[in-house]
């Protein structure tokens, strides 16, 4: 066990810390609602509809229409993520508490808990990574506005979002500008803050759920060897196996729950992917809002690092499956026997996350989206030339 070092509880409370940021810590622990959970919850929904109305009032200038979709792709996905999380929030919160007793008795076994702490160095990469790029879009955003006062004089808005009976005109008397910027300013950091809490929650159930599946890999090995080396005995060998029976039962009915929270929000997070990226390439393009490719590299990263996490488990459902029919069955007793055919039977139809049951969640799955994206782009500028 680390001593004195990163551990796997201080990934646990960077998760958390996170998640109370925006007082989602209530989806995965008993925690008092505070302010600015409603706060976000109202923001989300005040948003779209200030968006809606947008869309109606400037319909007749493409650009703004444009600039206001290509961000109102990404704020879609922090909406339905924000709403699937709060009805799913018992299952959230199930999957929280068991990942809290599995790391808690992974320090009872050294080697257990290497794999454990192995895969929490690397959630803790992922979600500061994830923490920097999305924070970027609050500095590109606000330098754009600052730069834009300073150096040319200009007004502009932070987001394109019109509040209903207030002047969209960056010029209009006081306070019309000065209120839809601090609007604007709040539902941007709302928004950021609140993918940064839930792709972090989301690496966070990934992870760990690798680390078990790794756990699994080990004893299976573990017991493997032993058996070859005729160090242990039948009835022995019966009470292992029937611990990896136990376990590997464990491992799919928790890559089952996480398939059942996030293959709808993952459905519509692909689609809101393909909508403002490619919105925002062919309005990065055409204007002066180079803010906007902020959306497009948070685009792309969250992208990468949903599909990478979707691998991460296809690829250690394949090793598992791998390991059980290469298990020295020779040396062991008919019921034994049984009860490895029954794992690898499992094994060969074991679940995985989708997007919304339609295709696995991989790189390869990503590559298609990364497709459909560039696709949309050119069809753009094709029809708006």
């Amino acid at each position: 066990m680390a001593q004195g070092g990163f551990t796997v509880v201080d990934s646990r409370s960077y998760t958390l810390f996170l998640c109370r940021m925006v007082g989602f810590d209530v989806f995965i622990q008993k925690a008092p609602r505070r302010f600015v959970y409603y706060l976000c919850f109202w923001v989300n929904t005040s948003y779209h509809i200030f968006c809606l109305y947008t869309f109606y009032k400037h319909r007749h200038d493409l650009m703004t229409v444009l600039q206001c979709l290509s961000v109102w792709g990404a704020a879609g996905q922090c909406s339905v993520k924000t709403f699937l999380a709060l009805i799913y929030r018992k299952t959230m919160r199930e999957a929280f508490h068991f990942l809290n007793e599995k790391q808690d008795k992974s320090k009872d076994d050294s080697e257990v808990y290497t794999r454990y702490l192995k895969w929490a160095k690397r959630l803790n990469l992922i979600q500061r990574t994830i923490f920097y790029v999305l924070s970027n879009n609050i500095v590109l955003l606000s330098l754009y506005v600052l730069l834009s006062i300073v150096i040319f004089n200009e007004r502009k808005h932070l987001l394109i979002c019109n509040i209903p009976g207030l002047d969209f005109d960056p010029y209009a008397p006081f306070p019309s500008y000065e209120i839809h910027v601090f609007y604007q300013f709040i539902a941007l950091v709302a928004g950021v803050y609140e993918l940064i809490a839930l792709d972090g929650l989301f690496a966070y159930f990934v992870c760990n759920g690798a680390a078990i599946a790794e756990t699994l890999l080990l004893k299976t090995r573990s017991l493997s060897m032993s058996i070859e080396g005729n160090k242990i005995t039948d009835e022995t060998t019966t009470e292992r196996i029937k611990e990896l029976v136990f376990l590997h039962r464990e491992y799919m009915n928790y890559v089952y729950l996480l398939d059942r929270m996030y293959s709808t929000m993952l459905l519509m997070q692909f689609g809101s992917f393909a909508l403002s990226g490619s919105v925002a390439l062919y309005v990065g393009g055409t204007s002066d809002w180079f803010a906007v490719y902020g959306v497009v590299l948070t685009s792309f990263t969250q992208l990468f690092f949903y599909n990478l996490l979707g691998t991460v488990l296809q690829t250690k459902n394949q090793e598992i499956s791998q390991e059980f029919f290469e298990i020295n069955w020779l040396k062991m007793s008919v019921n034994n026997k049984k009860y490895i055919l029954l794992m690898l039977q499992c094994s060969q139809r074991m679940k995985t996350i989708t997007v919304g049951h339609l295709a696995p969640l991989n790189l390869e799955t990503g590559m298609s989206i990364y497709k459909a994206l560039y696709s949309y782009f050119l069809l753009l500028k094709d029809v708006f030339k």
